[in-house]
Order: C-alpha cells, then sequence, then structure tokens
C-alpha cells in the first residue's frame, strides 16, 4: 500500500477524531451539532475502510455501515443550520431512509453471491441517491442566503457548499467512475492529501480561530430562531448613525414599506440610502432576528392579524389580504401565520369574529 496514502489517511482521520471529539463536547445539545458529528463520523470510517482492504467481510462492512450515513446526514445538518422555523420534510426522510436501505443492501454481501445482477442494480441506483442528498444539502445551504442576518452563518454557508459539498459530489462521482476502471496513478494519494486538509481546515475552524462560530450559526436548543429570543441578552447600544437609520427603518415599515413582494434586504437598504451591510447587522444585532423574511413577517402578519379580526373586512378572501400584505401566495403566508398563532388564518378569523 502507497505510504504517502497511509500517512494523509491516518493523517485526516486523526483529525476529524479530534473535530469529533470537539462537536461531542460542546455542540451535542444542538441539533445541526449532532448531525455535523454523524458526517464526521461517517467520513472517518469512509477513510478508514480503505486502509482495510483485506479485512473480513463482517469486519469491513461494519467499518463501511456509518459512512453510508453521510449524505443523509449531511443534508440534515444542512436544514438544521439554514431552516430556523422549518420543519425537515416527511418526504426527505423517506428518501433519506431509502438510501441508507439501498446502499445497505449494496456494500453488503447479501445479494452479492446468489444474485449478482440485484446487487448491481442495488449499486448502480445507490449512486444517484447519494447524490440526490448531497444535492438537497448544497441546495439548501444556498436557499435564502441573501436573507440569512447571521454573517458567521452566511460565510459558513458558502465554505460549506464549495468545500465540503463539492468534495462529497466528486468522491460519489469519482467513486462510482472508478468502479469500472483502475484509477489514475496518484488519485488514491490525491484524495487522501485533499481530506488531510480539508480535515485540518474544519479542526482549526472548530477549535483556533472562532471556537464558537458553530454556536454563533445556530439558536440556542429549543428556541426559533427566526424572530428574537425571549431571554436573549440585552443587545449592544446604537451609536447615532444607526439609531437614525433604525428610525428610518422602522418609520418605512409601518409605512407599508414591508408590503412589496419580493422585497430583499438589498433592495430596502437601497430605499433606505444604506449600506447592505451595515442594515444586516442592524437588523441582527440590534433588533434581534436572524432572518430577514422573519423580520418582514412580523409586521406582514401584524397586520394580517388586525385585518383578519375586522368585522369589516370580512368579505375579503385570505388569498386577498396574503397578496395585499407582500406574500407571492397562500402556502408562505399561511405557514408564518401559523408559526406566529399556532392557527391558520382561517382558523383565527373564525375565533376573533362574531358567528
Amino acid at each position: 500500500m502507497n505510504m504517502a496514502f497511509v500517512f494523509f489517511t491516518g493523517a485526516a482521520c486523526s483529525l476529524l477524531l479530534l473535530a469529533a471529539s470537539k462537536l461531542a463536547t460542546h455542540y451535542r445539545n444542538l441539533a445541526a451539532g449532532r448531525w455535523l458529528l454523524v458526517v464526521v463520523c461517517g467520513v472517518f470510517f469512509y477513510l478508514l475502510r480503505h486502509t482495510l482492504p483485506e479485512a473480513p467481510p463482517l469486519l469491513r462492512f461494519t467499518v463501511v455501515w456509518p459512512s453510508i450515513l453521510v449524505p443523509g446526514a449531511f443534508w440534515l445538518f444542512a436544514h438544521a443550520l439554514c431552516c430556523d422555523s422549518e420543519r425537515f420534510p416527511r418526504w426527505g426522510w423517506l428518501l433519506i431512509g431509502t438510501d441508507i436501505l439501498v446502499n445497505t443492501v449494496s456494500a453488503s454481501s447479501v445479494l452479492r453471491n446468489d444474485w449478482p445482477q440485484l446487487d448491481g442494480a442495488a449499486y448502480l441506483l445507490a449512486q444517484p441517491l447519494k447524490l440526490g442528498l448531497l444535492g438537497a444539502g448544497v441546495a439548501t445551504l444556498l436557499r435564502q442566503y441573501q436573507s440569512d442576518l447571521v454573517e458567521a452563518r452566511r460565510n459558513l454557508r458558502l465554505v460549506l457548499m464549495i468545500t465540503v459539498g463539492g468534495y462529497m459530489l466528486l468522491v460519489v462521482c469519482a467513486e462510482f467512475l472508478f468502479s469500472y476502471q483502475p484509477a489514475p496513478a496518484g488519485v488514491v494519494t490525491l484524495h487522501a492529501v485533499l481530506a488531510s486538509l480539508l480535515s485540518l481546515a474544519a479542526c482549526l475552524w472548530l477549535l483556533a480561530p472562532a471556537p464558537g462560530a458553530l454556536a454563533e450559526s445556530l439558536p440556542p436548543a429549543g428556541e426559533t430562531a427566526g424572530a428574537p429570543e425571549a431571554n436573549a441578552p440585552p443587545p449592544p447600544r446604537m451609536d447615532d448613525s444607526q439609531r437614525i437609520l433604525a428610525e428610518r427603518l422602522e418609520s418605512h415599515m409601518q409605512s407599508g414599506g414591508y408590503r412589496e413582494t419580493g422585497l430583499t434586504i438589498r433592495a430596502l437598504a437601497e430605499q433606505l440610502d444604506a449600506r447592505e451591510h451595515v442594515l444586516r447587522a442592524l437588523i441582527n444585532r440590534h433588533l434581534g432576528y436572524r432572518n430577514f423574511n422573519e423580520f418582514l413577517n412580523q409586521y406582514r402578519i401584524d397586520e394580517a392579524s388586525s385585518r383578519l379580526a375586522d368585522p369589516d373586512q370580512t368579505h375579503l378572501p385570505v388569498l386577498t389580504i396574503a397578496l395585499d400584505i407582500g406574500y407571492r401566495s397562500l402556502s408562505p403566508f399561511n405557514a408564518a401565520f401559523k408559526r406566529r398563532h399556532s392557527q391558520t388564518p382561517t382558523e383565527y378569523r373564525r375565533t376573533h369574529l362574531p358567528a
């Protein structure tokens, strides 16, 4: 076995164990921290299995199986990191379960001896499932990137999309390609070097320059991250320029600025003649919002609640009210309204209006 490959694989595994210990001790109470721990451990076993080419089938399967969890865990981590107030979709769990089942069958020797054709079919099906889950994770990181007000999390999204997501997609594609033809000389060693560099970067991020980076990117356990937290520490004091901007922002919102359909933080900054990063920091650090859409929802749902409880507006359909206050369709309005009141708009109107 190539000594350089063994050296860099061993280095990567050691660094991954260090990162896993940090996650297990400091972030186990956060959903994203737990899913990231699964990803790190899965990558560790993925690298370890290549150093055991002659291992007995049962031992090899035991080492291989944790790596099967990586694509689904990566998607779940991305969702926990970025989707503050959304539940993970049920169809997503079904897709992850299917991926684990198919890859488990493909990695075991259950079909290999008696049904080689089914074994080949399971292997072919496993690859697009892996790519689909990894692609869903990358898409989750990309979704609502511009609406994210937490600077540390925005930076983390970019790093994960470019490095981790790209690395995993590349590995899956390379595995599928080189399963049918020999890998060129040096590719395996290059992969080990790349894995060790990514592991080193992960450890530096978790341990050295930004020890609280993950915690800063996430809401406390059990909290909804979009709106300000009830027990959050008081925001830092504003200077004069921030106070003036905050007053202009509030005046603009009270005059109905939130009703513009498709309003982005960039467009709002232009309307207020302010720099985007300054407005982003104001809404996040001083007003306590982690997502721009939730900031808008605060005003939009306030108006919707008032209009739904107004006897003079009972003739207006819920959809009309939703479109009037800036939503493109009924679905996001219903979701935002139910997060606030634990009722649908129709139920809220029925409760607050006389029969």
